[in-house]
């Protein structure tokens, strides 16, 4: 998988209107918008899902690097 693929994924797996509204957008944009899209999922996704706040911390400090 590519990281564009993933992102593609990860985006399409929220089911979300902001999603489908990028579908609009020419290649090179979409491809952008979809990409920093998928980039907030997975830091919203460490703030939702993970019950650690240490480990949290560490997943968002790896992003941040």
């Amino acid at each position: 998988m590519t990281p564009a693929e993933y992102c593609q994924e990860k985006a399409a797996q929220s089911g979300s209107s902001f999603y489908y509204s990028f579908l609009f957008l020419p290649k090179p944009r979409r491809e952008a918008i979809t990409a920093l899209y998928a980039f907030c999922r997975e830091v919203d996704d460490i703030a939702d899902e993970c019950a650690d706040a240490a480990l949290a911390r560490t997943k968002l400090e790896w992003w941040r690097t």
